[in-house]
């Protein structure tokens, strides 16, 4: 059970003991409502920031990216995106480039985080995208954009255009985890469970192999031990895989739609998003035991780290139907755990 009251502008969370394993401290500290239409979500080291996409409510015509301070998730300044709403978040610290997926503007914006000004807004060339996943070589500066359905755009990250697609690798590809000393990326193939590799250099997929579970969705990579951790939303589970073979070495239930993860090397703790659950799991990298099950909010989503072990977890509101062509949007009941930012504390 989760017990919220607003204290000082912050929506105060207090976890109950029913149902919500602990062993090492971790604890919600803080929730926020920033903006409405909350989607992904990245901490960025060099500024010290908090960035996530909000896309406001349907046909309000507001989508800002709202950067947070870290510790007090103040909102600090806002970047507006209405022309093109972002969803999906990849930075590149090294330029200090913040990309956006405009899942349903056919583009990726390049923004500047020095100035918080769009540089580019970069497009393929198709009538049609469905760009979702972003994830930044900051040593070659090129960027790859999950295009699902499609393929996975590369984008000159020193130009900020477009240079081509990788239109072999999978039928419907979602997430991605890039080696970047060897430049193979690492995606999970929505319609099949499987994890499929491509070898940048040769321009060919020399591998695939199951993910364990049901729905891939996402993945992150632990470069050390060369292990991927899947985040598989039909089964509510995350699964660790060998990364060379594809050997299954853990299987780990966390919580119904399991969708948004991270890994934390410092700590050695990977966090899981299961969005139906409500819950942020956190799970031992070395021994795989579940350390903490946190309440978030309504439907956490994406989750970001920071170097400290910090989380930060962005929960969608609850949402209404659809209206139908030609009906007006009609205003729904306010969801207090909804559209939050959620900081968790790693002691």
């Amino acid at each position: 059970m989760t017990n919220c009251k607003l204290v000082g502008g912050f929506i105060a969370i207090a976890l109950s003991s029913v149902g919500i394993q602990n062993t090492m401290g971790q604890s919600v500290s803080k929730s926020v409502r920033p903006g409405k239409g909350l989607y992904e979500i990245v901490f960025s080291e060099k500024s010290n920031a908090v960035y996530v996409a909000g896309v406001g409510d349907r046909g309000d015509n507001n989508a800002r990216i709202f950067k947070l301070n870290p510790q007090t998730l103040k909102v600090e300044d806002s970047i507006d995106v209405s022309e093109a709403p972002a969803y999906g978040l990849g930075l590149n610290e090294k330029s200090q480039t913040l990309y956006t997926s405009n899942t349903r503007s056919n583009s990726v914006h390049a923004i500047d985080l020095k100035t918080g000004k769009i540089v580019a807004t970069i497009r393929n060339g198709n009538e049609k995208s469905h760009t979702r996943e972003i994830i930044a070589d900051e040593q070659a500066n090129t960027i790859y954009v999950s295009d699902v359905g499609a393929g996975i755009w590369v984008i000159d990250g020193k130009n900020n255009t477009f240079s081509t697609l990788i239109g072999n690798a999978g039928k419907s590809l979602a997430g991605m985890a890039l080696d970047e000393k060897n430049k193979v990326l690492y995606m999970t193939d929505i319609k099949s469970d499987k994890i499929v590799v491509y070898d940048l250099k040769r321009k060919i997929v020399t591998d695939s192999f199951p993910s364990g579970g049901k729905g891939a969705i996402n993945l992150v990579r632990d470069a050390k031990t060369k292990r991927l951790f899947v985040a598989n939303q039909g089964s509510g589970e995350l699964t660790v895989l060998e990364e060379s073979t594809g050997k299954v070495l853990k299987v780990i239930p966390t919580g119904k739609g399991a969708l948004g993860v991270n890994f934390n090397p410092a700590k050695n703790l990977v966090y899981v998003a299961n969005r139906q659950e409500g819950t942020l799991t956190i799970v031992n990298a070395a021994t795989y035991e579940t350390v903490a099950s946190l309440h978030t909010g309504t439907h956490p989503n994406t989750v970001a780290v920071s170097k400290n072990g910090n989380a930060f977890v962005s929960n969608k509101a609850r949402s209404g139907p659809r209206p139908k062509p030609g009906e007006t949007p009609q205003p729904q009941p306010e969801d207090t755990n909804g559209d939050t930012v959620t900081l968790v504390t790693i002691p």
